[in-house]
Parts: structure tokens; C-alpha cells; sequence
């Protein structure tokens, strides 16, 4: 009867959609980016010493790590804001 027409619930769609997902993943920015986090991540690791840090008005002391943890977070939500508003003017 209909022979060219495949079942419903075929696998066809499923493995378009993550053959697309691993093309994204394997580009040199993502590989970069997996790099530079791994790094950031040793490095804060690495220096876990106790530090004050004065903040404009204030001192604080806290555990290197949770400094560098932080403005490695900070720093990724920029470049996460960054590179959306870049992709929307495009």
C-alpha cells in the first residue's frame, strides 16, 4: 500500500536532530571553551589560600576559590549575554 512512508514514531527525525546537536558541539569555539573552563577550574582548585579583598567601601575575607569561582562565573554570564545579543543583530 504505502511502502515510501515511514512508520510513525520512526527514528529518522531523532537522529537529524542529534547529528545537528554534535555538529554544533565539535566546533573549535566550543572546544576552546571546554579548554579555557577546564583551566579556570584547576586554577581555582589549585589556590584555595584565605584572602581579603576590598570591595569600594568594605573588607571581606574569603577562601581564593570562592573569589576566582565567582568572577569566573560573572565573567561567563557576560560573554553568555555578549554573544546572545550579538546573535540577535545577525
Amino acid at each position: 500500500m504505502s511502502a515510501n512512508i515511514p512508520p510513525v514514531g520512526s527514528a529518522e527525525p531523532e537522529r537529524k536532530r542529534d547529528s545537528r546537536l554534535a555538529e554544533r558541539l565539535a566546533t573549535p569555539k566550543v572546544f576552546i571553551g571546554g579548554l579555557v573552563s577546564a583551566a579556570s577550574l584547576w586554577f581555582i582548585i589549585a589556590n584555595n589560600s584565605q584572602v581579603r579583598i576590598h570591595l569600594w567601601v568594605t573588607w571581606i575575607s574569603a577562601r581564593l576559590w570562592v573569589v576566582l569561582l565567582i568572577v569566573f562565573l560573572a565573567g561567563a554570564l557576560v560573554g553568555f549575554l555578549g554573544g546572545r545579543r550579538r546573535a540577535k543583530r545577525k
